[in-house]
């Protein structure tokens, strides 16, 4: 990684709440001048159906990364990782496809898109004959042994899958009586690879209308439609075991509110900063089901706004927060972010889109003070051997995080505290 970019990047700011802190980081691309055409410049991120993506451990987010200078038409871009130990790393050849990485593992050691998958060990590889041409990878569980898609092509109708990666052909999951039509062009999964979340999609006999969709969760003995037949709704993500999911939905054809659903709570909207009604879009929701975020629209200009929600505080726009709650207004002028695209397994990292102060489209990552329980280093919920093989990986990459004595290095010192934190729990 290059020290100096690191030291002029990586702002840490002081926060005013909980004692916290909170760091804003520009995801770089290849090269400092960003791939453009006459309509946009881009140096890194991923527009298209997931946008970028993080690990759940907080380590290792995916994005999009352009060849520098001008072109015309098509703009080549290629999957990438990045990490602060490791910087930005292109993982495929330049792909055609719409979308960038759907699916990233628990530990950002294996990535999946629509037809590949790529692995630290043993780099990229095409699925296509493993998991079938019509066939596309839309999710894949935290151990990335498990992945979920759609059989059929956009924009007809198709049945969702699971796979055991590398076992066997894809299953197809049954259709319910109240889903004879199957289910729309994308899908998620649980953290745990059991439970799946899309849109079932019900064609309205009726000229004037256009197809509709319900926001649906698949279960193994069960189809549960969550949202009525709207316009437009379905699931985007769900948490570890598939307990909460969130999404979109849309009331009237010209209104789209998030959602959050719960085996618990049923049936949540989730407005913007602004208040009830505020419209909004989910994209991502933490492990335990606590912190989400996505976008809102903003009236009066063209676009949307990156917003966070936390249970029991709401919604509140996360440049609002970064420069209100933690300072950081320096570091964040002539930004706009646009989207907040993923978070991590603990909530305290979110990654997204924005506009750069040269104006051009860029990924960024939002680290909040670290994990409240550091011995829990996985982000599962608990404190286990998983924690250990977790930091030991980090810190065999000296990965910032496993400084745990702060004395600015990692090494042989940073294993003797961690240890001593784990047997306390936290």
């Amino acid at each position: 990684m290059n020290r100096a970019w690191a030291i002029g990047a990586l702002i840490l700011a002081a926060g005013v709440a909980r004692g916290q802190t909170a760091e804003f980081i520009p995801i770089p691309g290849t090269s400092t001048i960003p791939g453009s055409n006459e309509n946009i410049c881009i140096l890194s991120g991923s527009a298209g159906y997931s946008g970028s993506r993080v690990s759940a451990d907080g380590t290792v987010v995916t994005t999009l990364v352009y060849p520098p200078g001008p072109v015309i038409g098509y703009i080549p871009r290629s999957v990438a990782i990045w990490s602060q130990a490791r910087g930005t790393e292109t993982i495929t050849p330049p792909i055609e496809s719409l979308y960038p990485a759907t699916g990233i593992s628990a530990d950002g050691a294996t990535v999946f898109g629509p037809h590949w998958v790529w692995t630290r060990a043993d780099g990229y590889r095409d699925l296509r004959e493993d998991i079938g041409f019509q066939r596309q990878i839309f999710g894949c569980s935290d151990d990335a042994r498990t992945v979920t898609g759609i059989d059929g092509g956009y924009p007809s109708p198709g049945d969702m899958f699971l796979w055991q990666v590398g076992v066997g052909e894809p299953a197809l999951l049954p259709r319910a009586p109240h889903v004879p039509t199957g289910y729309f062009y994308f899908n998620s999964i649980s953290g745990n690879g059991q439970i799946v979340g899309g849109s079932a999609r019900s064609i309205v006999n009726d000229p004037r209308s256009t197809d509709s969709y319900a926001a649906v969760v698949v279960k193994p003995s069960s189809t549960q439609l969550i949202t009525p037949v709207l316009s437009q709704a379905g699931v985007t993500d769900l948490n570890f075991d598939g307990s909460v999911s969130v999404g979109y939905y849309a009331p009237s054809p010209s209104a789209v509110r998030g959602f959050r659903w719960s085996q618990a709570g049923g049936f949540q909207q989730i407005d913007g900063p602004r208040g009830p009604g505020d419209p909004s879009y989910a994209r991502a929701v933490s492990r335990d089901g606590k912190v989400i975020v996505g976008e809102y629209l903003i009236f009066g200009r063209q676009g949307t706004d990156a917003f966070v929600w936390r249970e029991g505080s709401g919604s509140v726009g996360l440049r609002d927060e970064l420069v209100g709650t933690y300072g950081l207004d320096n570091q964040l002028r002539g930004w706009r972010l646009i989207v907040a695209t993923d978070v991590s397994g603990d909530g305290q990292v979110i990654v997204g889109q924005g506009i750069n102060p040269q104006g051009c489209e860029q990924g960024f990552v939002v680290r909040f003070s670290g994990p409240v329980c550091f011995a829990d280093f996985n982000a599962d919920g608990g404190v286990d051997g998983g924690d250990i093989e977790a930091f030991f990986r980090a810190w065999e990459i000296s990965d910032p995080r496993t400084d745990v004595n702060q004395d600015g290095g990692v090494d042989g010192g940073d294993i003797e505290p961690f240890f001593e934190t784990w047997q306390n729990g936290c």
